[in-house]
């Protein structure tokens, strides 16, 4: 067995090279509307023979205006006539200090003088604007203080640009710590009187104020256009926010974060477009109900584990991702029940990182699953009576199955958290009378299998000889023992770190392999093991190493609730 480092393209950064600054000379001093209107000229006045005049259409002008952002779209308007004409009715308004620059602007030092500055400014354009045209509001005064915004205010401005032909609604507004004292959206914006009011809303983004829908005689003119809702500590209730589903048939993507009014959230089998739901944070959710049948991306970062979790009884999609966070029977839900709610499944990917992983029952078969992929998550927090080779029961159900992808985040210290004694996962290991039977034939198809973050734990070295074992038509096998050599910083492009205990477990991992795992490789089947880069990890080590020499006389213990404590021993006298 030949062992190879992980590949990685990091190289030493060069020398940094000094950035020329160029003064602004446009005289707008970063302020989208530091010049009044009065002011305004056109650019190829005094500027002689060196810029040539071109006379474009109104129309053409106009759309290239439409087309910049919005500080540049107000620069151009105070310095032509021609451009001042487009600038009330330009359609993309989007407020924030990032927009606004209000971090580049003079003796703004606070964040309290930012917020300021961004609701004076907000105030200059609204008020100049005429409300025609307007596709994009963008309402993002979170950072401001919240008795500078008062809903008088706010209603003014909602009442003046929510009109036909608006496409995007963010309002984003300060956080507020009494519900009662929340701004409270006016959902009336949203009612259908004309008969073609609002039909063009596409996506709308709200953020700590009340939103409250009701039932009435009067549809929503933007049930049959609204593609994405996002909700983040928004004051509204399971049984309202139903009610506004159930009227969004358009509906693709549905966001909510830290809604915590939502004890129970059921998606109506109308919503047959949504095809990304994300749930985080919700503290008081307990049930999630989806009976919508082209869901393929699932995110539920939760507070505590759900009490019920259902997908409905028909899923018609070919693609699921699913990711949670507080679920601690992910993996046994997919298993006992996607082969039947989803019967033309062909790509599954679970990222779990709370799992309490059992061999999950399967009753059924995974008839066209074709690529896996599995991760389990980081923290090592689910590791109690943890066992890998109970994924032999769900692999054993993929009968059509082609590639498989395990993820383990620092696989390395979950034993190590909570067996003080005996070899790594000894305790927990279920034996194979505790493994429901194998009856379904699975992995015959399996070419490609792949384990990242392959760790010394024996029941990971009992599920790669299931592998080989089961896997008639496996042709590659790919072991590595770092978090992923196709994971590397953005910043940096090097490897993921690993602490000095995951590279000695590395090696403990490669010692496996060679003992246990490469005697099984059948001829033909190409195994490749992949330890950590020698290049990256080499510096970690090092460093690490240094570190662990400067402490005097101390070591690190794992303490009875997993975390890692640095223990002071002192010397005897």
């Amino acid at each position: 067995m030949q062992i190879q480092n992980s590949p990685c393209s990091w190289q030493p950064p060069g020398p940094r090279q000094r950035r020329r600054s160029y003064a602004n000379t446009n005289g707008t001093n970063g302020s989208p509307c530091s010049n009044q209107p009065h002011q305004a000229t056109e650019i190829s006045q005094g500027a002689g023979s060196a810029i040539p005049h071109v006379d474009l259409p109104e129309d053409v002008l106009q759309h290239i205006h439409s087309l910049m952002p919005m500080r540049d779209a107000a620069r151009a308007a105070c310095v032509s006539r021609r451009f001042l004409g487009f600038w009330s009715c330009y359609p993309n308004l989007v407020f924030s200090q990032e927009s606004l620059a209000a971090r580049k602007q003079p003796l703004l030092w606070s964040n309290e003088h930012r917020g300021q500055y961004v609701i004076r400014t907000t105030k200059q354009v609204l008020g100049n604007h005429s409300g025609i045209g307007v596709k994009t509001l963008e309402l993002k005064l979170s950072s401001c203080n919240k008795d500078d915004i008062s809903s008088s205010l706010l209603d003014a401005w909602l009442q003046a640009f929510v009109k036909p032909g608006i496409s995007e609604l963010v309002v984003l507004l300060p956080e507020c710590d009494a519900p009662d004292h929340q701004y409270n959206f006016p959902y009336s914006l949203l009612y259908d009187e004309t008969g073609s009011s609002l039909n063009s809303i596409q996506s709308l983004c709200l953020a700590s104020c009340g939103f409250h829908p009701i039932k009435g005689p009067r549809m929503l003119g933007c049930s049959r256009s609204l593609t994405k809702v996002c909700l983040q500590k928004v004051g509204v209730t399971g049984n309202e926010l139903g009610i506004f589903l159930s009227i969004c048939i358009a509906l693709e993507r549905l966001n909510l974060s830290n809604c915590s009014m939502i004890t129970s959230l059921k998606i109506p089998c109308v919503l047959q477009n949504l095809r990304v739901l994300r749930l985080r944070l919700c503290s008081a959710l307990q049930t999630v109900e989806s009976d919508a049948p082209n869901l393929s991306t699932i995110r539920y970062e939760g507070c505590c584990p759900l009490l019920k979790f259902s997908l409905g009884d028909s899923l018609e999609t070919k693609g699921l991702k699913m990711h949670a966070t507080g679920m601690e029977d992910m993996i046994q839900y997919t298993g006992s029940n996607l082969p039947s709610i989803a019967p033309n499944l062909e790509t599954l990917v679970l990222s779990t990182v709370d799992e309490k992983l059992k061999a999950p029952v399967m009753n059924d078969k995974f008839k066209h699953l074709k690529h896996l992929v599995i991760s389990l998550g980081k923290w090592g927090r689910f590791c109690a009576g943890y066992d890998f080779f109970s994924l032999a029961c769900f692999l054993d159900a993929c009968i059509a199955l082609e590639t498989f992808i395990l993820r383990i985040e620092d696989g390395f210290i979950w034993y190590k958290r909570y067996l003080v004694v005996g070899k790594p996962d000894e305790n927990s290991l279920q034996s194979m009378e505790e493994i429901p039977e194998l009856r379904h034939g699975g992995l015959g198809n399996l070419r490609k299998a792949t384990i990242t973050g392959f760790c010394s734990a024996k029941s990971l070295v009992k599920l790669t000889c299931h592998i080989l074992e089961r896997a008639s038509s496996l042709q590659c096998l790919l072991l590595d023992t770092s978090p992923g050599y196709d994971r590397k910083g953005s910043s940096t492009d090097r490897c993921w770190p690993m602490c000095l205990e995951a590279l000695r477990d590395a090696e403990r991992a490669l010692s496996n392999v060679r003992e246990y795992v490469e005697p099984k490789v059948p001829a033909g089947v190409e195994l490749k093991v992949l330890g950590p880069c020698s290049r990256c990890h080499a510096m970690d080590a090092k460093a690490m190493e240094e570190a662990e020499s400067r402490i005097p006389r101390g070591c690190f213990q794992y303490q009875e609730d997993g975390s890692l404590a640095l223990v002071f021993v002192q010397p005897r006298s």
